[in-house]
Formats: C-alpha cells, structure tokens, sequence
C-alpha cells in the first residue's frame, strides 16, 4: 500500500468460503434476499494502515469525515435504489463513535473520505493485451489487501497472456488459498463502503496524501436492498476502522432492520476547515477511480 503521494491541483472539477483468510474477514449479518434458507449474508472487511504510521493516529482519535459519493459502476442494473447521504454519514459516524473516534470541528488528526455503492463486472470495458481491466482490478482491490492485490493480479496477467483475462481463469486449483478467497468474492457484484484516512496535517500543510489506514466493507449484491445492507456493513467494521486485518478473523451476526429516517446532518466543508478545495476534490477524484475502475465522465 503507498504511504503518499502528491496532490497538484487541477483546473477542473474534479461465497462466502467455510474457512476464513487470515488476511480477509468474513462477517456475517441479516436482510431479507441472502439465500433461501438464511437471512444472513457475509460482510467482507479489509483493513490496512500505511507504513510507519505514527503512534498517535494509529489509534482512534479526532477526525473529519467528506463524502466522496455514490458509486454506481459496471453493468448497470435498474430497481436498487441506493440509500440518501445522509443516511450512509448518519452510518458512518455512528460507526467511528463505537470505535471511539471523535469528530473534530476545529483540526483534526485524520482527514477522512469515503466511497459508497456497488461494483459489478464491466462487460463493456475495452481490455488492453496484458493488463489487468480496471473494473477487474477495482473488483479484486475491495476484496484483498495490497499484497494479495498484487499478487493476483500478476497471476491474471501471465494466464492472461495464454488465455485471456477472465477472473475464471484463475482457477482456485492454481492459487493459494487466500488467492481463491479473493477470486471467489471478486467473481460477483458487491455493495460497499470504502474509508480512508489521512493525516490532516501533512494534507492541510504540504498537499500531501499521506494514508494511515483504509477500511473496505462489502457484501455480495444479492444480500438485500442496499439501503438495507449499507448501515449493517458500517456497524459490523466499526471495530474495524483504523485496525490491521492481517492477525483478525471474526464473524458477527446482525438482523435486517428498516433503514433509520437521516437526522439533520450538516455535511462539513473544506473551508470551514482552511483546506484547498481544489486539492480536495482531486484526492476524491483519485479515490474514486481506485475504489470503481471507472474514468469520470463514464
């Protein structure tokens, strides 16, 4: 996973396997289409810090939260309607106030921005000869860590060579176990919530996107209406936000409830905290492209 890199602004806007990877966390929870003998359905969690994270962000502290926004990326497909942002930041900050996390309204330790919605496979995405799609690479990342990530998607480029880029290709029989894991969950449509955080001050002072932990939280599509699988997927990472899955494998079970009515929620902004909007709005930009494989504009 990169540590940082440098932000110069620009002119425009910007399943479920019966044994756990120790590397991936599989947790379980509870709306109405799981399958057809449970209402349970698994959440995948996967958590990283950056390198050399300094001790006092490496445990919950003071942060501000922005929306990168909704996420709607490969095939579309009608009748899913997604939840309001208020209801996904309502989530989210109940989410950091378990863990212990407390919002800063003057400066904070972490700048936090999230990413919301469901991936499915891209059909129409042009393939490049020996390289891995970004869809396909988008679907890959929001299941692995960096070093599976990596390490698969090497895999998918020398069968790729041979056989052509197809998650099917990557046959379970050819990869370690918790390679298998990841194709497995990588194979199908998934609702997420991805949240990043990063150090305020080195944003704030040099442009600099220095990452110090990243969370992602999915389920499989057909676990239920979003709405309704977006706020069990935040409360089951909860524990998770700012932790590192290497040593972690939980499972937890949480019932379907009727997604909350959002309270009046005051959604901040990157001048009430003296930061660049422009600078802003590029880090989002950049996220974006990473958590859907989908260049702006498609």
């Amino acid at each position: 996973m990169a540590e940082s890199f440098k932000i110069t602004p620009m002119r425009i806007p910007i399943l479920s396997p019966a044994l756990l990877s120790s590397l991936l966390i599989a947790v379980s929870t509870a709306p109405a289409r799981a399958n057809l003998f449970s209402d349970a359905f698994d959440v995948v969690v996967v958590a990283e810090r950056g390198k050399s994270v300094p001790d006092e962000l490496a445990k919950p502290t003071t942060y501000v939260a922005f929306d990168g926004g909704y996420i709607e990326a490969g095939d579309p497909i009608a009748g899913d309607d997604p939840p309001t942002a208020g209801q996904v930041r309502q989530s989210l900050v109940a989410a950091f106030a378990a863990r212990g996390f407390q919002e800063s309204q003057t400066v904070p330790k972490l700048l936090v921005v999230y990413h919301w919605g469901v991936l499915r496979v891209d059909h129409q995405q042009i393939r490049i000869p020996y390289q891995v799609r970004d869809n396909l690479s988008a679907r890959i990342s929001l299941v692995s860590t960096a070093k599976l990530d990596a390490e698969l998607e090497n895999h998918i480029r020398d069968r790729e060579k041979a056989r052509g880029e197809n998650l099917s290709y990557a046959s379970p029989r050819f990869l370690v176990p918790p390679l298998d894991s990841v194709v497995a969950r990588a194979r199908l449509p998934r609702i997420f919530v991805v949240v990043s955080a990063y150090d305020f001050q080195s944003f704030f002072q040099k442009h600099e996107a220095r990452l110090i932990w990243q969370t992602k939280l999915s389920a499989q599509e057909t676990s239920g209406k979003m709405e309704q699988v977006i706020p069990p997927i935040l409360a089951a990472g909860a524990a998770y936000l700012g932790s590192d899955s290497q040593d972690i494998a939980v499972e937890k079970s949480f019932l379907a409830t009727k997604p909350a009515p959002a309270a009046a929620i005051t959604q901040p902004t990157p001048e009430s905290y003296h930061l660049d909007s422009r600078v802003l709005d590029e880090l989002i930009r950049r996220e974006r492209f990473a958590v859907s494989g989908q260049a702006e504009g498609n």
